[in-house]
């Protein structure tokens, strides 16, 4: 078990797997973040009401929910993503280092990955189940309560308006989930480890063959 999630930076490869290594590799620690911070989150209740038999101070409450969604949550899933954009990047490259280009669309990128034969169908079945336009996963409410696709992420995740200022982005459906957040937490902690595991192992094999 301790092999397959030993970091990239371990593995060695032919200078043409470089790009790849790299990719994955940072890939690899924006989920790790990613995967630290929910653990918390899941370990803390995902509260926002806090019951005291006394006045709560300020600083006792931050304390007890300083991992809830409603504090957390948005640049936790701009890490997530980002790391998934890096995985899908990387994972290209490693099959066909030419098919990669300096896009941040990770719907296109997606799409370019189920193409490929090589890459297992485990890998794409956990990248897909966040980044398909039909997903159901904690972004979907709001995607589509802003009207917006799976390549708006980003930047909503990043600024709160778009570039105009013109059109601000409600975050609500984002917090204070509470118990029905924990469940969906677990699953992207559980998802994030057969990842990287997969992915090591499939990096493994491409370098050895």
């Amino acid at each position: 078990m301790k092999n397959s999630f030993r970091l990239l930076t371990e593995l060695s490869g032919n200078k043409e797997n470089l790009q790849a290594l790299l990719f994955l590799t940072l890939g690899s620690k924006y989920l790790n973040l990613t995967h630290n911070a929910l653990e918390e989150t899941v370990n803390s209740g995902n509260v926002h009401m806090v019951v005291s038999d006394g006045n709560l101070s300020w600083d006792e409450y931050f304390q007890k929910t300083k991992w809830s969604d409603f504090f957390i949550i948005e640049p936790v899933l701009f890490c997530f993503y980002h790391g998934l954009e890096l995985t899908l990047k990387g994972l290209i490259l490693l099959v066909d280092s030419k098919e990669v280009k300096p896009v941040h669309s990770i719907s296109g990128l997606y799409k370019r990955l189920s193409t490929l034969k090589k890459v297992p169908e485990d890998i794409k079945k956990i990248i897909g189940k966040y980044v398909t336009e039909n997903n159901d996963s904690m972004v979907s409410g709001f995607l589509t309560e802003n009207k917006k696709d799976i390549d708006g992420l980003y930047e909503s995740l990043r600024y709160p308006a778009d570039k105009d200022f013109q059109s601000l982005n409600s975050y609500f459906k984002f917090h204070y989930q509470e118990e029905e957040a924990l469940e969906e937490c677990k699953e992207i902690l559980l998802d994030i480890r057969t990842l990287q595991s997969h992915g090591t192992k499939f990096y493994r094999t491409c370098i050895q063959g």
